[in-house]
Parts: C-alpha cells; sequence; structure tokens
C-alpha cells in the first residue's frame, strides 16, 4: 500500500494544437511537477514545435502563438527529459486519457510506446468523491479554494492539479479510501477507442443538455456567434464535429470542435 506523505508523483499537464492526435493534432507545452508527498522536488516545462499551426479554439485556450512554437524544441528533443520525469512515479493528470493520447502519439512517432503502471486521474477521483456542478479543473480548484496560478498553461495547470488532488485525497481519507483505490495503468492502445475525448469542459457543456452560445471561426477566419442545442460528436473524415441544431440558422449544421473558440451554458 502506498503511503501518500512519502509517494514520488508527477503531475502532468499537456497543451496541444487541437482535439484529436487521431487527425494530426500534436503537444504544443509539457509541463511537470515532481513531488515526494506534498513537497515539490522539481519541476519541467518547455514548449515543443509542433509542426503544424494551432487551431483557432487551441489557440484562444492558451494564448500561445505559431511564430513562438516555430523556435521551440521538437518533441524528439525533448522526450528523453520527458521520460526521466514520469518514470518510477505515480503520474497524476486531470481527465488523462484526453492527455495520454497525445502524449501516446507523440511516442509512436518516435517508435516507442508508452506504460504507466501506476496512473491517477484527478477527474476521476472527483467523480467518485464530492458531489460539485463542474468538474473542469478551474471548477475544482474554486470548489477547494485552491490558489490558482494562469489557467490553460501546462506547468499552471499542473501546479493546480496537484493541490487539487490533495484536496481530493484528504476527502477520501475521510471516507476511508487510501491513494491505491484510484490507481491505475496506462499502456498504449493498439487503436483509439470507440470513446472521442474531450477536453473537460467541452465534453460538461455538450452533455449538460442546455443550449450553447458559441464563437465560431469559419474557414476563411471569420467569427460569428450563435446559440446552437447539441445533438451528437461525430468523428468524420477530416475532423471532430458537433452535430447540433443552429438557433441562428433554424436548421441543423456540423461545426467543427477545433473552431469554436468560445462556449457558453445556457443558465
Amino acid at each position: 500500500m502506498l503511503d501518500l506523505t512519502n509517494t514520488k508523483f508527477a503531475f502532468l499537464d499537456l497543451e496541444t494544437t487541437g482535439l484529436s492526435p487521431w487527425f494530426g493534432d500534436r503537444v504544443c507545452e509539457v509541463g511537470i511537477v515532481l513531488t515526494e508527498g506534498k513537497r515539490i522536488k522539481n519541476t519541467y516545462q518547455t514548449l515543443v514545435n509542433p509542426e503544424r499551426p494551432l487551431s483557432p479554439a487551441a489557440a484562444s485556450t492558451n494564448r500561445l502563438t505559431d511564430d513562438e512554437l516555430s523556435e521551440a524544441p521538437y518533441f524528439y528533443m525533448v522526450a528523453r527529459e520527458v521520460v526521466a520525469c514520469l518514470r518510477d512515479v505515480v503520474v497524476v493528470c486531470h481527465n488523462a486519457p484526453f492527455d495520454l493520447q497525445f502524449l501516446d502519439s507523440e511516442f509512436r512517432r518516435l517508435g516507442k510506446e508508452i506504460e504507466f503502471p501506476n496512473l491517477a486521474d484527478t477527474l476521476a477521483v472527483a467523480r467518485q468523491v464530492v458531489e460539485v456542478p463542474s468538474y473542469t479543473l478551474v471548477s475544482l480548484a474554486e470548489a477547494f479554494h485552491v490558489d490558482k496560478v494562469e489557467a490553460h498553461r501546462a506547468l499552471a495547470d499542473a501546479f493546480t492539479d496537484r493541490l487539487v488532488f490533495f484536496a481530493l485525497m484528504e476527502m477520501a481519507q475521510e471516507q476511508g479510501r487510501m491513494l491505491d483505490d484510484f490507481l491505475g495503468m496506462y499502456n498504449s492502445p493498439a487503436r483509439p477507442n470507440e470513446t472521442i475525448q474531450l477536453p473537460t469542459e467541452l465534453a460538461e457543456a455538450i452533455a449538460s443538455g442546455k443550449r450553447l452560445h458559441i464563437t465560431y471561426v469559419d474557414g476563411n477566419g471569420e467569427q460569428t456567434r450563435r446559440w446552437v442545442t447539441p445533438t451528437q460528436v461525430l468523428g468524420l473524415a477530416d475532423y471532430i464535429y458537433l452535430r447540433a441544431y443552429c438557433h441562428l440558422r433554424k436548421a441543423e449544421r456540423s461545426f467543427r470542435l477545433d473552431r469554436i473558440v468560445e462556449v457558453r451554458v445556457e443558465v
């Protein structure tokens, strides 16, 4: 049984060019906070040249630019350091399947596979131990009165996830549950599973069953704002789409998810 006070953790967060590595999206920033128990021992952060442009949604979220990423190292140049940080530790992510599919894809490009024998997902943990209106990292940080640094940058989110994780562990212990109860493992999948992995905020918004107010960037770069009622998420030949009833056009429409730069759920 692992002892929470002296277990070595690596809190991992990634920024990416879009929503799916299966459609060519890449990692563009890696942030890792290394701890022994709660004690921070080291940090690692690097931008990564993704060799492709940021999607409108990614650029709006992380505020990175194609120009600054073009000067960053390629992933193969930092892969050894990333592996060293994630070896012989409990890896902790928020919405781990989303981030790890990207990390897996980057290592597969190098002819390698990844495996984490001890993995904790703060999204999964939170859903088991606490009831809150939203399980996004920002919402959990607010619920636990965690001091947040800049959101939607890799190292900043890794720091926030560390604080949320230990707050969740304290609550879990009060419920008679231990760290081992929440550990799983990850190894490279042979093929993408049938579930489309999305960022927590977007997944929650779509699953809410409510109307969404979206800001959408079309193929010409023009923005429009509209209310839509989601019906389904589809992985088509070229990308992931949201199928929804558009209240502006009064008809069913399909929206590329990486072009939705802002979404707000109807109150």
